[in-house]
């Protein structure tokens, strides 16, 4: 177990530092709060994310970083109350020139240029969840935060200039949203069930636009999701 809790810990240093100080908790101590009741761990994703209805956004990729927590709540066992906290979530899309105005001087030759918007949230997911010995789905809703909001502007000048502005744009942007939120997971190894690595995907779209001049636009996430337990029973019962 300490040999496993320290290629975990590495392996979450070389990606990043945001949400390091919650993944570490989990890491360190998951092992202490999981038990026949409760199970939790760290969940690294990789996510695609859009703006649903926004002329001509498209899907920009990103990654994500935090934990669940599997409640046992009923007599039936197959059924779990289940909450994820990602403390870096990204939402945003790309190829949304038409959205903002132009940022650069009018007066310079732009031959080809790109916005992109790029979001980052805690979310919250809170849902049902049915389980087999081989596979997971459920279904709720996400709550979500957004902390820090960046438009990253690129443009290319008739001189073949390269010119890259990255803009806050905090002011511009909710910073709540609600929507549903549904899962998939498959258990790697079924026969050590709550301490079995998960693979699995995860979709939220957002009831609220996220910008606060247009109105009918919502934010689309889906998740690859990895699922790494810490503790818990070593075989389903």
């Amino acid at each position: 177990m300490i040999k496993t809790k320290f290629i975990l810990l590495t392996l979450f240093l070389g990606i990043t530092v945001s949400g390091m100080s919650q993944a570490m908790w989990l890491l360190i101590f998951g092992d202490k709060i999981s038990n026949d009741k409760l199970n939790s761990g760290i969940t690294v994703s990789f996510a695609g994310v859009d703006l649903y209805n926004l002329e001509n956004a498209r899907i920009t990729s990103n990654w994500a970083l935090g934990g669940f927590m599997d409640v046992s709540v009923f007599k039936n066992k197959n059924w779990v109350a289940s909450v994820d906290f990602t403390f870096k979530s990204p939402f945003g899309a790309r190829n949304i020139d038409n959205f903002f105005d132009h940022i650069i001087a009018d007066s310079i030759d732009v031959k080809k240029e790109s916005m992109v918007i790029n979001n980052t949230a805690f979310t919250l997911p809170l849902y049902m969840k049915y389980k087999t010995k081989f596979i997971a789905f459920g279904a709720g809703f996400q709550m979500s935060l957004i902390y820090k909001a960046t438009l990253k502007y690129t443009a290319v000048t008739s001189s073949k200039k390269t010119i890259k502005i990255s803009q806050n744009i905090n002011k511009e942007i909710k910073k709540f949203d609600i929507g549903p939120f549904v899962m998939f997971e498959f258990f790697l190894n079924p026969n050590h069930h709550q301490r079995s690595l998960r693979i699995g995907a995860r979709y939220f779209y957002g009831f609220l636009s996220p910008s606060k001049t247009a109105k009918n636009i919502h934010n689309v996430t889906i998740m690859a999701t990895l699922c790494i337990p810490i503790g818990g029973r070593r075989t389903i019962q």
